[in-house]
């Protein structure tokens, strides 16, 4: 029988006295204090053991990638191993931390960032205008903390919020393409037609509500997503199997 999937986790009552704050906390590069903590703190269990223990959260480093006036957005399809976020667009990337190739240690920042570029480089790839492979896309950069205990997915994981800007699309700028297309479809899309989908927000993951919210979406000085933002309805539900993509 197979041994079940390790992922990194933090105990929940190591920080903020156990009650963490809901929503997003930002911080930048600067702040590494927390993410140097977390480096030693942490460690490894069996993946089912941590989706039923809140006592716990697990590690996910989780990257928004931005153009001017677009963010990538995917959609995740069932071949995804987190059924409950079958369907649902999310404008972030990233996934638990498993003990491949990656060892936790003091220098927390940089084992948090060498386990998300370890996702980017299975989930994405990175060309220019022309489809020729980008040896060195700009870095990641950490945004902040993004925690949802109002779900039952959120209760058990944190979110460690990094972004990527691109420049606007050009015949040798870099842009991202998605990399697992059985997993997920996406691409770049414009601010602009997030709004038709925003009146429905349940369309969307928790966290990437709450980025959205917390305007993580768009690059510095680009347009916001204020109108969409107030657009959105009390409540709303997801119709069951629609899909925002072609090949979703």
């Amino acid at each position: 029988m197979a041994e079940p999937e390790k992922v990194f986790v933090v105990r929940r009552a190591d920080y903020f006295g156990g009650t963490w704050p809901q929503g997003f906390l930002a911080l930048d590069d600067a702040e590494s204090t927390m993410r140097a903590d977390i480096g030693r703190r942490g460690f490894f269990v069996d993946r089912p053991e941590a989706e039923t223990k809140p006592e716990w959260k697990q590690v996910i480093p989780y990257c928004v990638l931005r153009r001017p006036d677009q963010v990538f957005c995917v959609q995740r399809k069932k071949a995804q191993t987190e059924a409950r976020l079958h369907n649902l667009l999310s404008i972030g990337i990233g996934g638990h931390v498993n003990p491949q190739g990656i060892a936790p240690c003091a220098d927390g920042p940089a084992f948090l960032s060498a386990a998300l570029q370890q996702e980017l480089n299975e989930e994405l790839s990175f060309v220019d205008g022309e489809g020729l492979a980008v040896q060195s896309p700009p870095p990641p950069r950490l945004a902040g903390l993004l925690n949802d205990d109002a779900t039952d997915v959120g209760s058990v994981h944190v979110g460690l919020v990094y972004t990527i800007d691109l420049p606007a699309p050009a015949p040798r700028a870099t842009t991202a393409r998605v990399r697992e297309v059985s997993k997920m479809a996406g691409g770049f899309r414009h601010l602009a037609e997030l709004e038709a989908l925003w009146q429905n927000p349940s369309r969307f993951e928790s966290w990437s509500r709450i980025l959205f919210q917390a305007g993580i979406a768009r690059q510095v000085g680009g347009a916001g997503l204020q109108a969409v933002i107030r657009s959105q309805p009390p409540s709303a539900t997801r119709p069951e199997g629609v899909h925002w993509y072609e090949n979703g």
